[in-house]
Order: C-alpha cells, then structure tokens, then sequence
C-alpha cells in the first residue's frame, strides 16, 4: 500500500513526453503520484475532486481555497511549482497545519530573459518590422531604433529576478537603478545598481521593469500617478503579476503618449480579457504569461517541487516552506502531519 498520494497539477507535465521522469524519486519512495489532465483553468470544484484522497499536491495556478482544503482531509502539504502564491490561501493553510512551498529562485534566469526578450523586442520594434517586412514593406519601415546602450534601466523589486536582470543590463551598458522595500546593498554596490525612491525610479526609468510579488502595496503600483512622472519616451514592463499594472491607466498612458511603450507578459486575469484597449495598441508587446516556462527553468521548478515533497515525507523540512509559522500549529496538533 502507498504510503501517500501525491496528484501533480501543473501544465509543466505537458511539455514532455514522459514526465513521470521527474518523480522517479518520490515512487522509490512508496508514494502513488497521479498526473493530471491540466486540462487549462481549473475551477474550486473540480480541485476538490481531485484532491479526496491525495496526501500533497505538486500545484499549478488552480485555486487551494478554504474550502478547498476542508474538503481534502488528508491533505498534508502543497509543492507550487512556480513562484507565486496568490492562487493558495496561506492563512487557511497554516491553520489546518498543510506545508506549503514555492519554487523561489527556480525561474529566475528565465523570466530574466524573457524581460530581456520584451525590452529588445520594444525598443527595437521587433514585431512591427517582421509584420512590415513581410506584407513586403522595406525602405518605409527604417526607422531609427531606440538604443540601450547608455540608457537607464529602472528596477522595481531587486529580489532574485531583479538581480537576474541588473546583471545582465550591466553587460548592455546600460545604467541601472533600483527600488526594493529590503534593498540588498551588497549586492547592488557589486552590480553597480543605485536604490532611490519610487517616485526617481518612475522619473528617471528610460525603462522600468517590474520584479514585485503581489502585495496590497504593489497592487496598482504602477498606475496613473506613475506614470505620469516617467519620461514621454518611456517604456514599462511587467512580468511579475498581472494587478501590479493598473492595465486601464497603462493603456491610457499608452494612447495618449504619456509613454512610449509598454512589453507585459502578465494580465490581471488569465486567460485576459481581450476585449481591453490594450490589446489593440501597435505600442504594447504582449506574451501569455510564460517568462517563467524555459526549458531549463521548467526542469529546475518540477525538479524542486518533487524534492520538497520527497523532505517532506523524510521528516525534513523543505528549502522553501512559505508558511513557516506552520511548523508550530502543526507542534500543537492542529492537524496532524506525516507520522513514521
């Protein structure tokens, strides 16, 4: 008999052809591992039926609510593969003394690329000229590209990501400053990074990028006020969460000229609402949230989310437990965890 169920949930599985690979270590372990259909948005319902008898959850985006957990009973901890939490209610999971964990520093490089991907991208204007060149366009679509080279790249949230990226706009010659609510001075004076105020980072940005997770204080972060001290040639990027852009007021800022161009991978609601002003703008390069989804970084996050089960089963505690207050409910017996 299985000594758990663990069901894996995250879409990542899709991307290989046999991707019971990655939890070799945890059936050698005598745990039963289900993979599901990840069949795209998972409502609360179809998550309770999946979860009934599972003992960890390796969890994409879909929702550990409340009543989501009350409903899966033996339900002991749950693995995110990926960074972001705000699909899992945190307060409900400590009280009911279920282990949760992230994939903190595993898509760093990756979503770092991806910024880099977008900023090229935009400057550059990368998809309007390959649009132009193919409807046989030539000498009307020469204008002259935006340069990196020297400009000013303006970091909001310099935790792993933004690291990622400092250091690799350094290599473009660019200068780059930063905002962060536990600014890392050792790091940022080997990067060569200046801190400054939010307000000097939206004055002073060529480009502005976002590396924030989702907070009631960085929720709209960038929104109208914002904006409206950047520079007229400015570009903002999102690819942290989706509601640290107030899409309406980026929209508008876009359409009015307030600044130049905007590169978001991540949208307030996913799949988006298409039907929004953004989506027709010439001045917005927009991807489906995948700046976390490189190879590399698919196989680091799988690899991390089954070694945080396989510590947990082995009486360790994971690496990246994101509810740490939850070892001393569980001290309490609040709800019992592994025995054996």
């Amino acid at each position: 008999m299985a000594k758990g169920v663990v069901w894996v949930g995250t879409p990542f599985i899709l991307n290989f052809e046999n991707p019971m690979e990655f939890f070799q270590p945890l059936l050698k372990e005598g745990l039963e591992v289900r993979l599901d259909e990840c069949r795209g948005h998972m409502p609360e319902e179809d998550v309770i039926k999946c979860l009934g008898d599972v003992t960890a959850a390796i969890a994409g985006a879909e929702p550990y609510t409340a009543r989501v957990f009350d409903s899966a009973s033996g339900l002991q901890m749950v693995a995110r593969a990926g960074v972001g939490i705000n699909n899992i209610d945190l307060p409900a999971a400590t009280e009911r003394g279920i282990v949760v964990t992230n994939g903190a520093g595993t898509n760093s490089v990756s979503v770092a690329e991806h910024f880099f991907g977008l900023l090229i991208g935009s400057a550059r204007r990368i998809g309007w000229l390959d649009r132009g060149v193919r409807k046989g366009l030539w000498r009307e679509i020469q204008p002259a590209m935006r340069p990196l080279n020297g400009m000013t790249l303006g970091i909001l949230g310099f935790g792993n990501i933004g690291k990622q990226v400092a250091k690799r706009a350094v290599a473009f010659d660019m200068k780059v400053i930063a905002n962060d609510i536990a600014p890392d001075h050792k790091r940022a004076v080997e990067l060569g990074v200046e801190f400054v105020s939010l307000e000097e980072l939206a004055r002073r940005s060529d480009y502005l990028t976002c590396h924030v997770p989702l907070t009631p204080l960085t929720r709209h972060i960038i929104g109208k006020d914002l904006l409206k001290l950047m520079k007229p040639d400015a570009f903002v990027f999102n690819t942290s969460r989706g509601p640290v852009f107030d899409l309406d007021a980026v929209a508008e800022a876009l359409q009015k000229g307030v600044i130049r161009g905007a590169g978001i991978d991540v949208f307030p609601e996913e799949p988006p609402d298409y039907s929004h002003p953004i989506f027709s703008l010439e001045n917005a390069i927009l991807t489906p949230h995948l700046g976390g989804r490189g190879e590399d970084a698919i196989r680091n996050t799988l690899t991390h989310a089954t070694q945080c089960v396989l510590d947990f089963f082995q009486g360790r505690k994971p690496s990246t437990v994101v509810n740490t207050e939850v070892y001393e409910v569980l001290d309490q017996g609040a709800r019992p965890g592994r025995k054996g």
